[in-house]
């Protein structure tokens, strides 16, 4: 029992967030985004309650900016190297796992998992009774520092895994479904990204449907249009207002940029005009590398443009002078970047799949993200048809006000957070 609960009074003053999976730059994608803004949020929000930013060595420094008086941050995990336990059960299971059965596989990566958590903790003990900590948020789902008696709230955003597994290594996999299974037994309460999440791990994880709450991402605003005189980024990709569509996306095999690119190849050939060029962003990979060689296979290297991870400004620049976002995922738990186009004034065509037409609803191009001519056909309309783009932008801008309110989605954590607090 904490110090402020023997005294009878019970307020959430100190509140543990676990920012261990952060790393460095862009890889953690929209999720990354997403917590940095709400942690902002909440510590404005409610300056008398204290946010404990539990860090890994890689990313401990780059999330200094995020200081506050009431928000500071404990590195918990130290620098990784090729010796230490984690990298090399790591490796281990990389070799192993998918050369087992799948039966045996799925009890080795629990017993490996289990083990890998541990060895995390080792060197804190009981880190969140030392701290005096209230309640633990884990916005990246994994409850690895949970505790009995302090009440845990968990962040889902997706079970891509369970619907697309050829999409990642047998690790990968037993490490998500370890994640998301500790995540339903141990959270006091979950929270998901999108009501397709919400849907989703309440049937794969048997979940009372009362447990686990939707909370949009609203943060359409994080991205702010650069005002006209702030395009060096364009000069530095060769690039002209107006003469390029935008794809911002990790270069993950759920992104779908070889369709994409086989789509933009048929739009090229069916009369788009040759002046358009795509603009395909993310975190520099090898799946990078790996389409950046597709398309110049394809020969549309010189329409194809790579330019990896870019600021949040820069992005502002490519967004708002862009004539549109072509979004085609295989998978989202939320689709952020459609919402951030149509409050920036930008006509969207997406995917119709998962979560994406929840979030777009009407105020985007729905195509099939598995049909190329589909991508294709949205690509030309959402360049040359100017009826067609008006309306998509007088929509865009109608759906993306819903998600506006950063504030609102805090408040709702914020509630979400005393209810587990006072129902642990």
């Amino acid at each position: 029992m904490r110090l402020h609960e023997i005294l009878g009074d019970k307020k959430l003053i100190n509140i543990a967030v676990d920012l261990t999976p952060i790393l460095p730059g862009g890889e953690n994608g929209g999720a990354k985004i997403f917590v940095i803004e709400l942690i902002r949020q909440l510590s404005e929000m409610v300056p008398q309650t204290n946010f404990i930013l539990l860090t890994q060595a890689a990313s401990h420094d780059e999330l200094a900016f995020l200081d506050r008086s009431n928000v500071w941050r404990r590195m918990v995990i130290g620098p990784v190297t090729k010796n230490s336990p984690p990298y090399a059960l790591k490796r281990l299971a990389h070799l192993v796992l998918p050369h087992l059965l799948n039966r045996l596989r799925g009890v080795i990566s629990r017993l490996g998992y289990m083990l890998l958590g541990l060895i995390k903790r080792s060197n804190t003990g009981k880190l969140l009774p030392k701290l005096d900590i209230d309640l633990l948020f884990c916005p990246f789902t994994a409850p690895t520092y949970f505790e009995h008696g302090i009440p845990t709230v968990c962040t889902i955003y997706d079970l891509q895994y369970k619907t697309y597994p050829e999409f990642f290594s047998a690790a990968d996999t037993a490490s998500r479904d370890h994640t998301f299974i500790e995540a339903c037994r141990r959270a006091t309460v979950l929270t998901a990204i999108s009501n397709y999440s919400r849907q989703s791990a309440i049937l794969h994880g048997k979940l009372n449907p009362h447990i686990i709450k939707t909370i949009y991402l609203r943060m359409a605003h994080r991205i702010v249009p650069a005002a006209a005189h702030s395009n060096e980024v364009l000069s530095r990709l060769g690039l002209f207002p107006q003469q390029y569509l935008i794809y911002p996306a990790n270069f993950w095999k759920h992104k779908n940029h070889e369709m994409l690119l086989t789509a933009f190849g048929l739009a090229c050939h069916g009369g788009l005009s040759p002046t358009i060029k795509l603009v395909c962003t993310g975190a520099p990979s090898e799946r990078q590398k790996f389409m950046t060689r597709a398309a110049q296979n394809m020969n549309l290297g010189d329409s194809v443009i790579f330019p990896g991870y870019v600021s949040n400004e820069e992005m502002g620049s490519l967004l708002s002078n862009s004539c549109g976002m072509v979004f085609p995922s295989l998978y989202e738990g939320f689709g952020l970047p459609v919402i951030e186009a149509m409050a920036a004034g930008i006509p969207v065509a997406c995917s119709n799949t998962t979560s994406l037409p929840e979030v777009a609803a009407n105020a985007a191009l729905l195509f099939d993200p598995r049909i190329p001519t589909q991508i294709a056909n949205a690509i030309i309309s959402l360049v040359e048809d100017e009826s067609s783009r008006a309306k998509l932008v007088e929509s865009g801008l109608t759906r993306a006000a819903d998600f506006l309110d950063s504030k609102q989605m805090a408040k709702d954590y914020w509630d979400l957070f005393q209810y587990a607090f006072n129902h642990k």
